[in-house]
């Protein structure tokens, strides 16, 4: 309304200085005021169709809309966040073994000086484990498959470097090829209480796996 009455006292003001014009005829007059008029209820009616009024305080019935849309978006999104969140855990679920197999294994005791300690668990449906040895530390994933007795299987453990590695020898002792990299994977048998790792070969293969223990063969039993 208070624009209206704005409008309403512009036009009366030009309206009396169109007429106050002394060179203008009356019809000129007349048809100057016309088109004033015209132009102002076009004015004012552009205003009102595209709604000029927009930074109006807003009712209170439209605040109660916008809020309860607002609820409705919030009480969904925290629904498909909870429903994801429950996807994620259940595809996190531990693999089924045929024993259990997360735990912590100790070198077993006996006249040996060696060290050893390995703890396996699943993270995100992947095998870790963690070993730690007199001087080194190792952790990273491993990898099972069911040996053919079906009742342990075979464990693998990546990125452990083993010491040395001269591969095959000939009669003489030496190596069929030089320059051998070392490889980078342990490979073992897993019980329902112990793994068992091969340290070093033999005479016709050579290598040697953990140099901070001398065993032939590292038998580690679940604690």
């Amino acid at each position: 309304m208070g624009i209206a009455a704005l409008f309403l006292i512009v036009i009366l003001v030009l309206i009396f200085f169109i007429l106050r014009i002394p060179k203008l005829t009356i019809a000129k007059k007349i048809l100057i005021v016309i088109s004033v008029l015209l132009l102002c209820i076009i004015i004012m009616a552009f205003i009102f169709i595209t709604g000029f009024e927009r930074g109006r305080m807003p009712k209170r019935e439209e605040i109660q809309s916008v809020q309860e849309n607002f609820d409705t978006i919030k009480k969904t999104d925290t629904k498909a966040v909870a429903e994801d969140t429950n996807n994620v855990e259940k595809n996190y679920e531990t693999p089924k073994t045929i024993f259990s197999i997360e735990g912590n294994y100790e070198f077993k005791k006996g006249n040996s000086t060696c060290k050893m300690n390995m703890t396996l668990y699943y993270q995100k449906n992947q095998l870790k484990y963690k070993l730690e040895t007199d001087s080194h530390k190792f952790s990273d994933h491993a990898e099972i498959e069911l040996n053919e007795k079906k009742d342990g299987y075979y464990i693998t453990f990546k990125n452990i470097e083993w010491s040395e590695y001269l591969g095959g020898l000939d009669n003489e002792g030496k190596p069929l090829e030089k320059d051998l990299p070392l490889p980078r994977n342990v490979s073992g048998t897993l019980y329902k209480e112990e793994i068992i790792i091969q340290n070093y070969g033999n005479s016709m293969n050579y290598y040697v796996v953990f140099e901070e223990c001398g065993e032939k063969y590292i038998e580690l039993v679940k604690k």
